[in-house]
């Protein structure tokens, strides 16, 4: 087990028998940042606790647990449940707000908790502060009405700052929200009661960020730490997605959806895809794909044109002057004095369409790709990347495998620390980069050329390569985001699979690809070369790579995302 492993299970062990005795069930366990009564896994979306116990100070570390075990104390788990909206932001306050209710019925002879308490709620606070989550539009609205309930129901722990920072926005949601927050106080003792004016709250919270305005000064890579529960992702709750019109953070870490862990990451590298070969070999490598790509007479001009009618949308840019009809252009306007009998006065709005579109292509480089037409892969994708880049598209070229067979470095440390059970991915992974979203097609060539060489293809583990490849693409400024996944079926590595229970791999590619989905930031869909994917992929296409490839193949992005 790693140092990091080791830390974060020794915290939440300690932070387990907090839960337990404050929480009256023997049966209550924190394990993998999970609650857990027995095998059930508790869906909890509160902010405040959204740390790892190993990496907080002790005294937040106990008010984390005082709190989760106050809920087990106060909450039934089912009437909350049932309670509780289906809309992901309206859940996260209606989730804070009984996780303060329950930490508002804590015994008043436990003066010390009042202590861990306080030290969880500040130690958010601050992270908050220091990533800048206030300044986001959602991010504020849910930092503010935090304050405001924990100062209804608790006591207030605010400082100038905060206070300075939360003003205007309190302002905004009294005359709103101010009559349901007053009523929590006096509903405390009563779950159902309580939970009444919590959905009205959690409503006008919902309502107030769907405004456009608002939405569109949100900063999603600030809002992780906001909007990331305990544990988000309760059996049958479906609570993994992002909010409103995908403007809310990521509630869940898409390398830790279900079950899945990472038993170390020290061995993992990413690099470029000119890393992976000498230079030589590399040019040689782009002389061999230039010449599969001849054979398939296939122009990325052509291509192109096709693309701009899939995903081109019309866009002002600028004026065509001198025209005999439209708005008088203030600049041809002495034209009337100096040549009376010139009528090329006007001017018209000039709309030529615009790709705002970013598409990432995460190209599986596993082993059993070398008998699935490894080189027509590489020329459609290299086709594609040159046809979108005419088209004014932003383009990245990702691939993924493992650094070594069998586990590598990765294997050896688990077997070292005497093989520990159900121990997560035990693979040193490798993902390539061939082409990132700044570099030209044309200065990425060699690099592209790369997937030409197969040393590096080995085993997969596709469910982490995917969280990769969508984290890279959600940080993009695009209108549009295109995330295309190129396989030639499930996920496969020998170690990994050997350790776990059956499907960890498979399940946890699901869980990725449904996270995704369920969000409105990218579009997700899988070219697959053999396999029937659509059980994993909402959007999947077949595609057939034996012969010559023809416009019919460039066709794929249309099927998917037309």
């Amino acid at each position: 087990m790693s140092t990091e492993t080791a830390r974060r299970r020794r915290a939440e062990r300690r932070g387990a028998a907090i839960v337990r005795a404050v929480g009256e069930r023997p049966d209550a366990d924190l394990r993998g940042g999970a609650l857990r009564i027995g095998s059930r896994r508790v869906g909890l979306a509160s902010p405040h606790l959204a740390a790892d116990l190993g990496a907080v100070d002790p005294a937040r570390a106990r008010g984390i647990a005082d709190s989760l075990g106050l809920l087990l104390r106060h909450s039934d788990l089912d009437l909350h449940r049932e309670l509780a909206p289906t809309e992901p932001l309206e859940r996260v306050v209606f989730d804070l707000l009984e996780q303060l209710r329950c930490e508002s019925l804590r015994p008043e002879t436990w003066r010390g908790m009042d202590d861990n308490l306080a030290a969880a709620f500040s130690g958010w606070s601050i992270d908050c502060l220091q990533e800048r989550i206030a300044e986001s539009g959602v991010g504020l609205l849910v930092f503010t009405v935090t304050h405001m309930a924990r100062g209804r129901l608790l006591r207030p722990l605010t400082s100038e700052i905060v206070d300075d920072i939360i003003e205007a926005q309190r302002f905004t949601l009294a005359p709103l929200i101010g009559e349901a927050l007053y009523a929590l106080a006096n509903t405390r003792q009563d779950q159902q009661a309580f939970a009444f004016h919590a959905r009205a709250i959690a409503e006008a919270i919902a309502l107030l960020a769907s405004d456009a305005d608002l939405a569109a000064t949100d900063d999603r890579d600030r809002m992780k730490l906001l909007l990331s529960g305990w544990d988000d992702e309760e059996e049958g709750t479906g609570l993994v997605a992002t909010g409103t019109a995908g403007q809310l953070g990521r509630f869940a870490d898409l390398d830790h959806l279900g079950d899945y862990g990472v038993f170390t990451r020290q061995f993992d590298r990413e690099l470029g895809g000119d890393a992976l070969v000498p230079a030589a070999r590399l040019r040689a490598l782009r002389t061999e794909l230039d010449q599969h790509r001849k054979a398939q007479a296939v122009s990325a001009a052509r291509v192109a044109q096709r693309l701009v009618r899939l995903l081109a949308r019309p866009a002002d840019d600028g004026w065509t002057i001198a025209e005999e009809d439209g708005e008088v252009d203030p600049a041809r306007l002495s034209m009337i004095v100096t040549d009376p009998v010139e009528h090329r006065i006007f001017r018209q709005p000039r709309v030529q369409p615009l790709a705002d579109v970013a598409v990432t292509f995460l190209v599986d480089t596993s082993g059993s790709m070398k008998q699935q037409r490894y080189e027509a892969a590489a020329v459609l994708l290299d086709t594609f990347t040159q046809a979108l880049d005419l088209a004014g598209a932003s383009v990245e070229v990702l691939g993924f495998t493992t650094r070594s067979w069998a586990g590598g470095q990765a294997a050896k440390a688990w077997k070292s620390a005497g093989a520990p059970d159900g121990p997560g991915r035990v693979a040193e992974l490798e993902h390539i980069v061939y082409k990132d979203v700044g570099t030209s097609w044309r200065r990425a060539r060699r690099s592209i050329g790369a997937m030409l060489s197969v040393h590096h293809y080995r085993e997969g583990v596709d469910g982490e390569a995917l969280a990769w490849a969508y984290r890279r693409l959600a940080g993009q400024a695009a209108s549009r985001r295109l995330l295309v996944v190129v396989s030639d079926g499930a996920p496969m590595e020998t170690t990994t699979a050997a350790a776990n229970r059956d499907g960890f791999l498979d399940d946890h590619l699901a869980a990725v690809a449904a996270a995704i989905d369920a969000r409105s930031d990218v579009e997700l869909g899988a070219l697959t070369l053999e396999a029937d994917v659509s059980g994993i992929f909402r959007r999947s296409q077949l595609i057939d790579l034996d012969g010559t490839l023809g416009l019919g193949h460039y066709e794929a992005l249309a099927d998917l995302f037309g």
